[in-house]
């Protein structure tokens, strides 16, 4: 994907402003610039966005908040596996997106039973039959995620 398409559409569903820049550079970094990035913070957003748009990849956070703060709109809380949500709306557009899982944390809450980053697109698949490009741990400060990222993008 990563040398066959000329432009890329990426969708980045991602709360933390400091793990969103991170990411943006380094998929900017990695497509020399043929990306055109959306960002998202909250479930509420992607949702919006994704009724309207369709992309060829997105990176995705598992634990995000409902909604993006607004005034009379309540406070936004945390889901913990709201990024699921997001691959379910993926899945049920029919659209080709592959999809990558980014977290900061060593399990992924799956029907509220913590599954290993490093098992969790299996588990993703066997559940739910949603087939995603994979899951990586997010490292503040560790080049690790950015190498994993790079290896995923260049086999799809």
């Amino acid at each position: 994907m990563t040398l066959n398409i000329e432009h890329t559409r990426c969708l980045i569903v991602e709360d933390d402003p400091f793990k969103m820049d991170s990411i943006r550079a380094h998929l900017k970094e990695h497509f020399s610039g043929r990306i055109e990035i959306v960002e998202c913070h909250a479930l509420a957003t992607a949702s919006s966005v994704l009724a309207t748009s369709t992309f060829d990849l997105a990176i995705i956070d598992m634990s995000i908040h409902s909604h993006e703060p607004e005034a009379g709109a309540g406070s936004p809380f945390p889901l913990s596996s709201g990024g699921l949500d997001v691959l379910f709306e993926i899945e049920s557009s029919g659209s080709n997106t592959s999809c990558i899982i980014l977290t900061q944390y060593p399990d992924i809450p799956i029907e509220e039973v913590p599954i290993p980053v490093e098992l969790a697109q299996q588990e993703i698949l066997e559940k739910f039959g949603i087939k995603i490009a994979g899951c990586v741990r997010y490292v503040e400060d560790d080049l690790r995620w950015k190498a994993e990222v790079t290896s995923i993008l260049e086999r799809l």
